[in-house]
């Protein structure tokens, strides 16, 4: 430090301490007067509330008097309600005057004496209206006459004492109260004085300060000149972060796993230069991870698949990195690859709480990735794995919501929106189509023997069997109940019909077991119907093959029926419940 900035320095120190000590003791002096300020003029008010207080007792009682009296010679309803009234009010009033004066032992005798006179003439008051209910008007104008008086007598001289003894004290605490405002007034002016040179001190020292800030201010100038050396770093970071922004725009926008891995990779390309890095995707059994490469390499020397053990990444949820040149732990994944490929970090893609896949990303150089560029690729890991888990969400509810959730067949819906689609396109071609309605035989009476759970258990079967039996581009649906529907695209009558008879016989063979019981076997009724091109319309198409099924439960069940009948362009039948 410069001679001079030591000398302000040591001067500044002292001159400091002595202000603050100077400004505490003003202020010190500032809240004493006002505390004893405060106390004076507390003590002046308590003292104007025992004297209200002692009025409010006189006036209660005094109440209460006339509104008995006046209940005695009229008579009035009201006025006894008044008298009700004001009796409970005499008492409080002089219980609230004995907590007032409880700072003063002689005065609280005499509250509390005053208490016993005013219960006593209370007594009288209703001894005097009970008399002159009960129609001694004579007895009762006696005891007002001797016993109140006397008690009223007695009552005032206390409230007289009482009444002398604080205004004695009110005369003293106002006094008191006074001289401590004259203290207050001192001390104030004498703060606002002393408060006024210590800010001149003050003020003469930031002038000072201010002087020592110029001189600094030369040596800032010469700080810009380093400062100007971290722009190139500065502008580096916001070039990345230009480039994090698009990848999570475009990322987000993404439809597919490949499409949101390729994204990842193009943008790995520009943030990691001389960079390769691949992604490995976890299994629906979590208990293998695939390889996908992204970019830098073609991840020829990485393994296809690798268990989630194998990576120290996934073991502890967050980035690992391994510098052959420090001794870091290599994950178990990279052992048998050159130290330039293994040198980089792992970054485990997850969101929710579920593990979706890793991200390796090293540089071609050997070299360790720096701190910005592995902030970066953690960056991109969170975007890509919180995308993956919204695609994987994405595409499991578009499964369930065209699947039968107890047949795992297609359900009603699909077959709505499929069934015009191969209807086009077989037409296009020039390629018959056919459909194929199914009903269980007697299901009512199959689940009325062995309950709901044992119909569920059979519709699940007939689920696996029609899956089991059915072509790839078959579409196999639940239509409703206990009704399922095929569409056999490219499939004419006759081979349509072989192969609902076989559907029939694989039906009639399939063991149905529930509650560790064998329920069956089952028949199923099968209407079979070709489209008629350039007459059938999806709705007529089913409702000619329904027409079908229904004939062939008819002809006694348990069989198949080919649609020999024109296309219906009317409503479906309704269910067969049989």
């Amino acid at each position: 430090m410069p001679a001079d900035l030591l000398h302000v320095a040591r001067q500044r120190s002292p001159a400091v301490g002595s202000l603050v000590a100077l400004l505490l003791a003003v202020s010190a002096c500032m809240l004493w007067g006002i505390h004893s300020f405060d106390t004076s003029a507390r003590w002046v008010s308590h003292t104007h509330r025992v004297l209200a207080e002692i009025e409010s007792v006189r006036s209660a009682l005094n109440s209460t008097e006339s509104a008995a009296r006046g209940f005695r010679l009229s008579g009035d309803e009201g006025l006894e309600a008044a008298y009700l009234d004001h009796r409970p009010e005499a008492l409080r009033r002089v219980g609230d005057l004995a907590r007032l004066v409880a700072d003063n032992p002689p005065q609280q005798r005499k509250a509390m004496e005053l208490r016993g006179l005013v219960v006593d003439r209370l007594a009288q008051i209703r001894r005097t209206v009970e008399l002159d209910q009960a129609g001694r008007d004579g007895d009762a104008n006696e005891v007002m006459v001797t016993e109140g008086a006397a008690m009223n007598r007695r009552i005032d001289d206390l409230t007289v004492e009482m009444v002398d003894v604080e205004n004695r004290l009110l005369v003293e605490r106002e006094a008191v109260s006074t001289r401590d405002a004259w203290v207050l007034t001192v001390v104030v002016v004498i703060g606002i004085f002393v408060s006024l040179a210590i800010l001149g001190s003050l003020l003469s020292m930031v002038g000072r300060e201010a002087r020592r800030a110029r001189r600094l201010e030369q040596e800032t100038r010469n700080a810009l000149v380093t400062l100007e050396a971290s722009v190139g770093q500065r502008e580096h970071l916001a070039e990345q972060r230009r480039i994090l922004g698009a990848f999570a725009g475009l990322l987000h926008s993404c439809q597919t796993v490949a499409e949101a891995l390729d994204v990842a990779g193009n943008a790995l390309a520009q943030l990691v230069p001389n960079g390769a890095g691949v992604c490995y995707v976890m299994r629906a059994s979590q208990n293998l991870l695939e390889l996908n490469a992204l970019f830098g390499t073609h991840g020829s020397e990485f393994p296809d698949a690798m268990r989630p053990d194998q990576c120290w990444a996934l073991r502890r949820g967050h980035l690992h990195a391994f510098d052959p040149t420090r001794p870091t732990a290599r994950c178990e994944h990279l052992d048998g690859l050159p130290d330039d490929v293994a040198c980089g970090v792992c970054v485990p893609l997850a969101s929710q709480g579920t593990v979706l896949g890793l991200l390796h990303v090293s540089n071609r150089l050997g070299e360790p990735l720096t701190e910005l560029q592995r902030a970066a690729v953690e960056s991109v890991a969170e975007h890509l794995g919180v995308v993956l888990y919204s695609l994987e969400l994405r595409e499991s509810l578009r499964v369930q919501s065209l699947r039968d959730p107890l047949t795992g067949l297609y359900n009603r819906r699909y077959l709505e929106e499929s069934l015009p689609r191969e209807i086009e396109r077989c037409e296009r071609r020039g390629r018959p189509l056919s459909v194929l309605m199914l009903d269980v035989d007697y299901f009512k009476r199959f689940n009325d023997e062995h309950g709901h759970g044992a119909g569920d258990a059979l519709l699940t079967k007939i689920g696996q069997v029609l899956a089991a039996v059915t072509r790839g581009e078959d579409i196999a649906c639940r239509y409703g109940g206990e009704e399922f529907t095929i569409v056999m695209p490219e499939a004419g009558l006759e081979q349509a019909a072989a192969r609902a008879e076989q559907i029939r016989l694989a039906i009639g063979e399939a063991s149905i077991t529930y509650m560790r019981r064998e329920l069956g076997p089952v028949t199923v009724s099968i209407g079979v119907h070709e489209l008629q091109v350039g007459l059938d319309t999806p709705q007529t198409l089913l409702a000619t093959a329904d027409r079908a099924l229904y004939a062939a439960k008819a002809q006694g069940r348990n069989r198949v029926l080919r649609s020999t009948l024109p296309s219906m362009h009317g409503a479906l039948p309704g269910s067969a419940g049989a």
